[in-house]
């Protein structure tokens, strides 16, 4: 193996590791889907993704299941190498620089905590089993976390220089209306047309909903705004059962299918950045969080967070797959 691909090997994912373990414990790549709880196809995306970047052979696959080629099995090596070099522990070394000792304390909007962390909270649990997970939701973005939280997502840039930022994620919003809305008034096609639809409206310090008025302007009919809500939850399921349209970030089209997407080209788009303070990077349980953060907003899986715009409805939505999780059933609207 040259010194190009040792390189690349030191740069590993602690997840790579767990998943080319038990290739060479199972052999079977049912088995091992169902080690890591998650769908076969999964497994041989996630294979294909390192075998891709390392530009190597990993595993080899026969009808009689997997085995890990020579170069999978030096990667299994140097990580696990990896791994008792990093052993230590993480509350001792993290007491001093967690706001709460044991304790990892992530902020971040009631939006993404709890439609897309909070499904994904097992595997940073699974990684951290001695530590308490702590998920705080705010509403005003704009506010200092720094003696409150561990880490914090935000749309805003930090001007604090102990600090380490750096831009996590491209949230994009689109106009989204429900089946059941859509039968009853019709589909808004231009920005102009929403005025004469309902509006369920999100409204809270650092949501900047004020665009709505330079959208649209500020002369609106009587009704316009069906509803108005400090909770971006609240604002999701009045548009799914069908109180309004609303613009919504497209990460949605993941989430449910009670809702779409209409043809309004709204394209407002927000980076996400993730902030901790500068001590605390040499932290394992921060570097932990880090690292499941970086995961759960992959772009390469998750197109929705890309830099350029995509089409929600390009999206692809299989139940079975454990990286989509399906928040409401597809016939929330026929729910009583």
């Amino acid at each position: 193996m040259n010194t190009e691909h040792h390189a690349e090997f030191a740069d590993l994912q602690w997840d790579d590791v767990r998943l080319f373990r038990a290739i060479q414990r199972l052999g079977s790549m049912r088995k091992v889907a169902s080690d890591h709880g998650v769908v076969v196809n999964t497994i041989r995306r996630r294979i294909e993704r390192t075998e891709t970047r390392l530009g190597l052979t990993l595993v080899h696959r026969s009808a009689n299941g997997i085995v890990l080629a020579e170069d999978g099995e030096k990667l299994l090596r140097i990580g696990e190498a990896m791994g008792h070099a990093a052993e230590w522990d993480l509350a001792a070394s993290s007491k001093d620089v967690l706001v709460k000792p044991g304790q990892l304390t992530i902020a971040c909007t009631e939006g993404i905590g709890t439609l897309w962390l909070t499904p994904r909270m097992s595997r940073l649990q699974a990684v951290l089993p001695e530590m308490t997970i702590g998920l705080d939701f705010d509403y005003n973005l704009e506010r200092d976390r720094t003696h409150e939280a561990d880490i914090w997502l935000t749309y805003e840039q930090p001007t604090q220089a102990d600090l380490i930022a750096s831009k996590l994620a491209t949230i994009h919003f689109a106009v989204y209306a429900s089946q059941s809305y859509i039968q009853r008034n019709g589909i808004p096609t231009t920005m102009d047309a929403l005025k004469n639809h309902r509006v369920v409206e999100h409204v809270s310090p650092g949501v900047r909903s004020e665009l709505l008025d330079f959208l649209i302007g500020t002369e609106r009919p009587q009704g316009f705004i069906a509803m108005r809500t400090n909770s971006s939850l609240s604002q999701l399921w009045s548009v799914t059962r069908g109180v309004g349209i609303g613009a919504l970030p497209t990460f949605v089209s993941e989430i449910t299918s009670a809702a779409a997407p209409v043809p309004v080209e709204l394209r407002i788009r927000r980076e996400l950045r993730l902030v901790y303070r500068s001590k605390a990077k040499p932290s394992p349980a921060i570097f932990a969080a880090v690292k499941w953060l970086r995961e759960c907003f992959d772009r390469a899986i998750h197109p929705c967070f890309a830099d350029t715009y995509i089409d929600p409805k390009t999206f692809r939505r299989d139940p079975s797959d454990t990286n989509i999780v399906n928040i409401f059933p597809d016939t929330f609207d026929e729910i009583d």
